[in-house]
């Protein structure tokens, strides 16, 4: 029989049967290659799962002829798959209810999470992103010991996807809300105040973000702005004058012409810079002016709109980070009414709806 019309029978039968699988289902790597095409249409075992991730863990480091990029794909494949029942984080997005998963298991996940970084040589760099991708999406909304969030804390500026998991965990932590007061005013940060801010008030309430520091973030945020552009505009120019002063001995692009059936080189293969701007909470005026391959701001309406609106800024900020706490709903009302106006409407709509805050929709409703 056709080798890709059997697997393609089996994984409708399985896929239609949904059998609990044994215990000893995946014991070893050749065992995972057996049922690598439907394990994802078998109902969840916690067991199995475990002894693939103990497989994948044990197996990492070593000179095994494994898939470790295939493994971590079945892993979250399985989970996802089987875990139907979801929530919604103050993200709004799909977040898995973690009372199915031993705190083991949890470590377990991490662990390959962490290799992806500290012993990434063991996969390809091509499937390197993709790979911490999928051990950062099996991590979304678990809580871990403070063990692991330690080291989460400890490598936030190694990888946005670190910095994530730290921002955007699901519980009260000692251990990142101390990190977020030791790194209150670190630059790399400032364009996720309100995300760090909501750590600082899960253990002061009451605390009040300055206005001075919005100001040092909108002047930080537009100095690191204008230095990129300035950066990308110095390499454009340089790209310029290699090709103007050595195009003949760069290689160049070539292209095939169907009207004559012929191959032709146009100008010199140099790399394209990249523009990464700043994301920034509040709107920005952009400046037409110019041809970039990213929306330039226009920094002296910005400057001006943001002085002027400063005080709503202040309020807006305070809002979200109130809103991605993990302060209880009862408090997050309390507190939320301080910075109600209507200028504030929208963003205090939005997270009543995210956080599915009835009692302040209710409270809005009877003040307009």
């Amino acid at each position: 029989m056709n080798k890709q019309r059997k697997i393609e029978l089996q994984r409708a039968i399985t896929e239609l049967e949904k059998p609990y699988p044994k215990d000893d289902l995946i014991l070893s790597y050749s065992d995972f290659l057996k049922v690598r095409d439907y394990l994802g249409y078998y109902q969840f075992n916690p067991i199995v799962f475990e002894n693939i991730l103990n497989l994948t863990n044990d197996n990492w480091n070593t000179e095994k002829r494994i898939n470790r990029f295939s493994l971590l794909q079945k892993i979250k494949q399985y989970l996802h798959i089987t875990l139907q029942d979801t929530t919604r984080g103050y993200y709004n997005r799909n977040t898995k209810p973690n009372f199915q998963l031993s705190v083991e298991t949890r470590k377990l996940l991490f662990n390959l999470f962490r290799k992806t970084f500290e012993e990434k040589n063991y996969i390809s760099y091509k499937q390197l992103d993709e790979a911490r991708k999928i051990c950062n999406n099996v991590l979304i909304n678990l809580e871990l010991t403070p063990i692991e969030e330690e080291w989460l804390c400890a490598n936030t500026l190694v990888s946005e996807l670190i910095l994530n998991r730290v921002l955007r965990y699901p519980i009260k932590s000692e251990v990142i809300s101390n990190w977020a007061k030791s790194n209150f005013k670190n630059n790399i940060l400032r364009s996720r105040r309100a995300e760090l801010l909501s750590w600082i008030i899960d253990q002061e309430p009451t605390f009040e973000i300055e206005q001075q520091t919005l100001i040092d973030d909108f002047e930080y945020l537009n100095q690191s702005d204008l230095q990129a552009i300035q950066d990308y505009d110095d390499e454009i120019s340089a790209n310029k004058i290699l090709e103007r002063e050595l195009g003949e001995y760069l290689p160049k692009k070539t292209h095939y012409d169907f009207f004559d059936s012929t191959y032709h080189e146009e100008k010199v293969d140099l790399s394209v810079p990249e523009l990464k701007l700043s994301k920034r909470p509040y709107g920005v005026t952009i400046d037409t002016s110019k041809e970039y391959p990213v929306s330039i701001p226009n920094f002296e309406k910005l400057r001006e709109d943001f002085y002027i609106n400063l005080p709503t800024h202040q309020k807006v900020t305070m809002i979200w980070a109130i809103a991605y706490s993990r302060l209880d709903n009862t408090l997050k009302y309390s507190l939320l009414k301080k910075y109600y106006s209507n200028e504030t409407y929208y963003s205090m709509y939005r997270v009543c709806k995210r956080t599915k805050n009835i009692e302040l929709l209710k409270w809005i409703l009877e003040n307009q």
